[in-house]
C-alpha cells in the first residue's frame, strides 16, 4: 500500500534560508528512501507595479497581493490527489500559512533568523539580481521586514511549527525544538541530526 502523500512547509523572513534548507531537506529525504519535491512560494510570485505608493499601501500590496496564494494551494491540492511522483512536497517561503492546505494539513518548519542577519543575507542575494543598496533597503524596510510582522501578528508560524529551527548560522543550523511524530521519519531523522 502506498503511504499517503505528505506536506512539510519551510516557512520564514526573507534571508532566513529557507531555499538552502528545504534543498538539504529533500536530499536527505530522498537518500532516506522519500522522494520529495520542493515547492517555492517565490514561483507564484506577480508582476505587480509598486510605484508611486506611499509606505503602509507599498506594505498591503505587497502582502496581500504579491504572491499567488490561490494558485500554489491548487497545486497543492493536485499533489495531494497524486499529481506526480514524489511523496513529499517541502513547500519554502514567505506567508505559507495563508495556504489553506498548508494551514490545513502540512508540518510547519519555521526559521529563526535574526534582523541583523537577514538584511546582510538580503542585501547579497538582490545585489546578485543587480539590485542597488538603496533599492533593497527599501525592499526590505516597506515590504519583506513589514510583511514578516503583519504575517506573524495575523498567524504566529512559530506557535503552529512542529518544529523551530534557528537558522542565523546557515552552515549550523540548530534545532530549538521539535514534536515527535508529527513528521515524515526522514524529516525527523534530518532535524534531529542537525542537532540542538
Amino acid at each position: 500500500m502506498t503511504p499517503p502523500r505528505r506536506i512539510v512547509a519551510v516557512d520564514g523572513l526573507d534571508g532566513s534560508g529557507k531555499s538552502q534548507l528545504a534543498a538539504a531537506l529533500a536530499t536527505a529525504c530522498a537518500a532516506d528512501g522519500l522522494p520529495a519535491t520542493v515547492v517555492h512560494v517565490d514561483d507564484f510570485r506577480r508582476d505587480l507595479d509598486f510605484g508611486g505608493l506611499d509606505e503602509g499601501a507599498e506594505a498591503a500590496r505587497y502582502y496581500e497581493r504579491y504572491y499567488d496564494l490561490d494558485a500554489l494551494d491548487g497545486r497543492l491540492r493536485a499533489f495531494l490527489a497524486g499529481s506526480g511522483d514524489a511523496q513529499l512536497a517541502i513547500v519554502e517561503g514567505v506567508f505559507t500559512l495563508r495556504v489553506p492546505t498548508i494551514a490545513a494539513t502540512a508540518g510547519l518548519l519555521a526559521l529563526r533568523v535574526s534582523d541583523d542577519e537577514a538584511r546582510r543575507r538580503i542585501l547579497v542575494r538582490d545585489r546578485a539580481k543587480g539590485r542597488t543598496d538603496e533599492e533593497i533597503q527599501r525592499r526590505i524596510a516597506r515590504r519583506y521586514f513589514p510583511g514578516r510582522d503583519r504575517y506573524r501578528a495575523e498567524h504566529d508560524p512559530e506557535a503552529h511549527a512542529v518544529a523551530v529551527v534557528d537558522n542565523d548560522d546557515w552552515r549550523h543550523p540548530r534545532l530549538v525544538r521539535c514534536e515527535p511524530t508529527a513528521l515524515p521519519a526522514p524529516v525527523e531523522r534530518w532535524l534531529t541530526s542537525i542537532g540542538r
